[in-house]
This record gives structure tokens, C-alpha cells and sequence, in this order.
């Protein structure tokens, strides 16, 4: 397979460990790179584990591109605590439910420092409803808790440390494409059927969806003929400058990296109102926030994004490129984030 080609480098001691449960591309996967590389620039010995070997994998090809050691386990819990008991890690670092709920147990069996970041701010059904359960109980476990917007914090049982997500921000170009478009997985939670219905009510232009998920085939068989289907992107690197309006029409969200990663690069975002989006889209100066579900707001606010001027979307452009680089850029966040590894692993 491809990334075995790309050698993994050995288990290091005394170092920050990142672990994560990852199949493919997505949000957790774009913080984990851009926390991964952040700490890697500030000189500091971190190793990102993924969990369960799926095969080959963009982010684990991006971290050793980088320099970034990776290891890949498993699975198994009885191997997560061997790596962790003979190493001994200065502190573990844990995103997604699986990985959290993992390494909170290894970690408190070991007598090991382990911080979580909680992403997801959507409600889990079925199956996965006890999964996010128990990953919110187990919180308890953990040395420090980390969610990413007020609204996650508050479905902990514990106290949660607020932390606004981060991107690199240094080399990126602002991108002057033209493109509509929805940047995400395809599921309920993240509304790209309201993305769907506005492209039906605008037949004069086009709108690109970039993703995959559940309802990918489902959205596909309803979809107008104006509306771009272009999958699963590995990197969305080549995509960006192609991009003018980023549309988020979720029921739920903590607080999104596409949304980071579209503002760094000058794209304006119009988004629902929920999550931590509030403290990232000003209304009527980089973006706008919409009522969720409320598909005429969505459309009155994307008729003015088309009928602005040059003048004006250049204006949009500057304010979300700054609103990042004064509160979103891992030159800010990382820092910190080092600071507080240090406390607890003392």
C-alpha cells in the first residue's frame, strides 16, 4: 500500500501524542495536520497514532511529508497500552469518540497526562448514540478537557476548556474563484440539502458540492442540472483558489475548519447560526449568518453576495482573512495550547 512505501518512523518517548480513529478526510483530520504541524514548527517531539489501520490515508501522507512522525496500530486496546506503558508519553492528546474513549482508559491505566478535544456538535443517533455517550461520561477520565465551541461544552459532564480551532496561515494566497460552493461531509447534520434546494432556486448559476458522505446518493438522484457533484477530495488544496462563497447550511456545528480554511484564504462564508460560527462570520462584513432551515434568508443573502461589486467582495475578502489572523492562527493558538500541555504533564 502507498503509505507503507511512506516509512513510519519509530514510537518516540516523553513526547506529545496525537490520537485519532480516522477512515478518511475531515474536519478532525484538517485539526489534527494543522495542530500536528504547529508543534512540529515549535520544535516540539509529537507522533500522531492512528488507531485503526483502513489503508491508505491523505493525512498520514501529509504528516510524513511533513517530518511528522506517524504509527498506525490495530485497534485493539491491548496494543494502544502496550506502546503507551513502554514508552511512556509526556501526554496524550485524544480527538474523535473512539480514540477518546480508548485513550482516556490506557492513559488513566498508565498513570499518563491525556487531554481531549471534543469536535462533534451534532446529536448521535442509533448506535453511535451510546458511543457519544459514553465518550462524553468517560470525559472525566481526562486531565484536560478541550471543546471547540460553548455549545459542546455545556453536553459535558465536566469542565471544558473552550478553544477555538486554528490554521496555519503563512504562504496561502487569497483565492479569487468564482465558485458556490459546499465544502463537507454529505450527511443530515450538516444541511446539504438546503445547499441542494438553493441551487434549484438559482438556475442561472452554478453550485459545486466538494464530499461524500451517506446521503451522497440520495442527493444526486434529486439534484438540478446546475448543481457539480465532485467527491471526496484528499486535498483540498488545488480546490480553494477555485472558490468564491463558501455555503454552510448545517443543523449542526461545533466550529468547522472548511470555514477556517475558507476565511484564511479570503473566501467569505454564509453559514446558519449555530456553533462557535458566531464568534468567526460578522454578518454583512465577511459573511452571513442565516436562521438554519430558513432557505429565503439563505437565498436574499446569497443574491447580495452576486450582486456585489469588485470593489466590495474584495472588501469581504480582506475582513475574513484578518478576522483569522487576529483570533484563528496557529501562530496565536499553538503557543498556548503548548503552555497548557506543559501544566498538566508537570
Amino acid at each position: 500500500m502507498k503509505h507503507k512505501a511512506l516509512k513510519e518512523k519509530l514510537i518516540s518517548q516523553n513526547g506529545i501524542w496525537i490520537l485519532l480513529d480516522s477512515r478518511k478526510p475531515g474536519g478532525i483530520e484538517s485539526h489534527v495536520l494543522q495542530l500536528a504541524v504547529g508543534l512540529h514548527k515549535h520544535d516540539q517531539d509529537v507522533l500522531v497514532i492512528f488507531l485503526n489501520d483502513y489503508g491508505d490515508h491523505p493525512l498520514r501522507d501529509a504528516l510524513l511529508h511533513r517530518g511528522i512522525s506517524t504509527t498506525t496500530l490495530n485497534g485493539s486496546i491491548t496494543t494502544l497500552w502496550n506502546i503507551v506503558q513502554k514508552s511512556r508519553p509526556s501526554i496524550l492528546h485524544t480527538h474523535g469518540y473512539k480514540s477518546g474513549i480508548l485513550g482516556r482508559f490506557v492513559a488513566a491505566l498508565c498513570n499518563i497526562p491525556v487531554a481531549s478535544t471534543y469536535h462533534a456538535g451534532e446529536t448521535s443517533s442509533g448506535k453511535l448514540k451510546l458511543y457519544d455517550w459514553l465518550d462524553r461520561q468517560t470525559a472525566r477520565l481526562a486531565s484536560r478537557v478541550f471543546a471547540v465551541s460553548p455549545q459542546i461544552a455545556r453536553r459535558l459532564p465536566v469542565n471544558a476548556t473552550v478553544v477555538d480551532n486554528f490554521v496555519e496561515s503563512n504562504g496561502l494566497q487569497i483565492s479569487y474563484g468564482k465558485q458556490i460552493a459546499f465544502v463537507g461531509r454529505l450527511s443530515i447534520e450538516k444541511g446539504p440539502d438546503y445547499f441542494l434546494r438553493t441551487a434549484r432556486r438559482f438556475p442561472q448559476y452554478h453550485f459545486h458540492i466538494y464530499g461524500d458522505g451517506p446521503l451522497a446518493a440520495e442527493l444526486k438522484l434529486s439534484a438540478p442540472i446546475n448543481l457539480h457533484f465532485h467527491g471526496q477530495q484528499d486535498d483540498m488544496a488545488s480546490v480553494w483558489p477555485k472558490i468564491g462563497l463558501l455555503v454552510m447550511p448545517s443543523r449542526h456545528e461545533g466550529l468547522p475548519m472548511a470555514a477556517l480554511e475558507a476565511m484564511v484564504r479570503g473566501i467569505p462564508v454564509l453559514a446558519s447560526r449555530v456553533g462557535a460560527l458566531n464568534q468567526l462570520v460578522d454578518t454583512d462584513s465577511n459573511g452571513w449568518l442565516v436562521t438554519p432551515g430558513d432557505g429565503d434568508e439563505l437565498a436574499n443573502r446569497l443574491r447580495l453576495w452576486v450582486g456585489m461589486s469588485k470593489q466590495q467582495r474584495h472588501s469581504f475578502k480582506r475582513a475574513a482573512r484578518e478576522k483569522i489572523l487576529q483570533r484563528f492562527s496557529a501562530d496565536i493558538a499553538i503557543p498556548q495550547l503548548i503552555s497548557i500541555y506543559w501544566q498538566i504533564a508537570s
